[in-house]
C-alpha cells in the first residue's frame, strides 16, 4: 500500500520538535545533530506525555518541549540598553503566541506598537527602541496616540498587556534580566463595563429581520448557537463540524493544537433548538450566503455561494438596525444568556463553567462532561429561553417539525 503523503504541522521551538510514536502513542522530543562522521542525524528523548494526535500534542507534552528548549538552549541575555523591544515581540508571537487558542488579538497589539515605533523614530524620540527606552513618558505617549485613534481604554489597555507579556516572555526565557514596569490604563479612562441585555422580543425582532432572507440565515444561525452556548462571539464564528459531537448531543468548542490559557471554552451540551441547525454541516458552521447575478445563474441552479464567516459585525449592525435594536453588539448575546440563567436561578458554578471562567482540573476537563448531571439545570434554562422565544417568533426553528407546540418542544 503506498504511504500517505501527508504534511503535518510540527510543533517546535527552536531546534526541538514534538513526534508520537505511532506504536506506543508516546511524545518524543526531536533535534538534529551530527555524528562522529559529520552526517546530520536525528536524536530524540521520550517524555512521560500520552494521548493526543500527531497534530494535537497534550498539553503535557508541550510543557516538556518547553523546559527541553529552556533547559537546552543558551540564550544569550542582553542589557536592557541593548535588547531591541520589536526582537523580542517577533520571538514572543513565534514561541509563544503561535500556540495560543486566540492569536490574532496579540498579533494586532503588536502592530499598534509598531506603528506607534515608527511614529517615534520619525520625531527622533527614540532610537531603538530599546527596552530601556520604555519609559513612562513613553508609555504615556503610545496611550494619548492610541486614544487620539478613537480608542476606548479597554482596547488600550490590550495593547500594553500584549507588551507586557511579551517582555515578561523574554524575561522567563533569559533573553532579558528583568522585565520593565508596563502601567495598565487607569481605571477611570476605562469605559464602564457593558451591562446591555436584550429583552425575549428584542431576539425576537431580529430573527424577524432574518426570517426568508438567504443572505442573512447565518444571523440566525450565530443567534441560536450564542444563546444556546453562552459562548464567546469568536468561539461561536471558530466553530466547525469537528467541535460538534451529536452522538453524546455536545458542542466542544476548543480548537486542536491551540492553548486555551485564560479564556476558557466549556463543552456544552446541545439545546433542542440548537441542534437542527448544526446537523449535516461540513467545515464551518457559520457561513455567509452570497447571492449570485442573475446573469450569472445556470438555470435550476443555485441562486447563492456560501463563503466562511470571520467576523458578524456588518450583518449584525445591518439587522439590529432594521429591527430597531440600539446599543447591543454579538457580545450582548452572551450576556443576555447569562443574565437569563442567573434570572431563572441556575447554580453559580453552572454558569461561570458556561461562561469559560471556571477553572478546571484535568479530570474535570476530560470527563465531567460525559456525565448525565452536566450543566443540566443550565441547559434546561437555555431549553425554557427558546421555548419562550418561540411565542414571539418561529424564524430560530429549523425545521416544519419544530415548529410543534411547547409541549411537543419539551418532549
Amino acid at each position: 500500500m503506498p504511504r500517505r503523503n501527508r504534511q503535518r504541522q510540527r510543533h517546535q521551538l527552536g531546534d526541538f520538535w514534538l513526534w508520537q510514536r505511532p506504536d506506543s502513542g508516546t511524545w518524543n522530543i526531536c533535534w538534529l545533530e551530527c555524528d562522529s562522521s559529520g552526517r546530520r542525524v536525528t536524536r530524540r528523548i521520550a517524555t512521560a506525555a500520552r494521548g493526543g494526535s500527531p497534530d494535537a500534542p497534550p498539553q503535557e507534552a508541550l510543557d516538556a518541549l518547553a523546559a527541553h528548549h529552556i533547559a537546552h538552549t543558551r540564550p544569550q541575555k542582553q542589557a536592557k540598553e541593548e535588547a531591541l523591544v520589536e526582537a523580542l515581540m517577533a520571538e514572543w508571537l513565534k514561541h509563544h503566541v503561535a500556540n495560543l487558542a486566540a492569536p490574532d488579538r496579540y498579533i494586532y497589539s503588536v502592530d499598534q506598537w509598531i506603528a506607534f515605533f515608527d511614529e517615534e523614530r520619525r520625531r527622533g524620540h527614540i532610537n531603538g527602541p530599546t527596552v530601556a527606552e520604555l519609559t513612562p513618558d513613553l508609555q504615556a505617549r503610545f496611550r494619548t496616540w492610541r486614544a487620539s485613534s478613537g480608542v476606548g481604554g479597554h482596547t488600550i489597555d490590550r495593547d500594553l498587556a500584549a507588551l507586557r507579556g511579551a517582555l515578561t516572555w523574554a524575561w522567563k526565557v533569559q533573553r532579558i534580566d528583568h522585565p520593565p514596569f508596563i502601567a495598565s490604563v487607569p481605571t477611570h479612562q476605562k469605559a464602564p463595563p457593558r451591562d446591555r441585555v436584550l429583552s425575549i422580543e428584542e431576539v425576537a425582532a431580529i430573527l424577524e429581520k432574518c426570517a426568508d432572507k438567504p443572505e442573512r440565515e447565518h444571523v440566525i444561525r450565530f443567534v441560536v448557537l450564542e444563546l444556546g452556548t453562552a459562548g464567546r462571539p469568536q468561539a461561536v464564528l471558530e466553530l466547525t463540524d469537528a467541535n460538534i459531537d451529536l452522538k453524546r448531543n455536545l458542542i466542544d468548542p476548543r480548537q486542536p493544537g491551540r492553548v486555551h490559557a485564560r479564556k476558557r471554552r466549556a463543552i456544552v451540551p446541545m439545546a433542542k433548538a440548537v441542534r437542527p441547525w448544526v446537523e449535516g454541516i461540513q467545515g464551518k458552521l457559520i457561513k455567509y450566503k452570497v447571492p449570485i447575478a442573475e446573469k450569472n445563474r445556470i438555470p435550476g441552479g443555485p441562486t447563492h455561494f456560501e463563503r466562511d464567516t470571520a467576523s458578524i459585525k456588518t450583518s449584525w449592525n445591518s439587522v439590529c438596525e432594521d429591527a430597531g435594536v440600539e446599543g447591543a453588539t454579538p457580545k450582548t448575546l452572551r450576556h443576555t444568556m447569562l443574565t437569563w440563567l442567573a434570572e431563572r436561578g441556575v447554580p453559580s458554578e453552572q454558569r461561570q463553567k458556561l461562561a469559560g471562567h471556571s477553572p478546571q482540573g484535568s479530570t474535570a476537563r476530560n470527563y465531567e462532561h460525559l456525565s448525565p448531571h452536566y450543566l443540566r439545570e443550565a441547559v434546561a434554562e437555555v431549553d425554557a429561553f427558546f421555548n419562550e422565544l418561540s411565542k414571539h417568533t418561529k424564524a430560530h426553528l429549523r425545521y416544519a417539525g419544530d415548529t410543534q407546540d411547547d409541549q411537543s418542544l419539551a418532549a
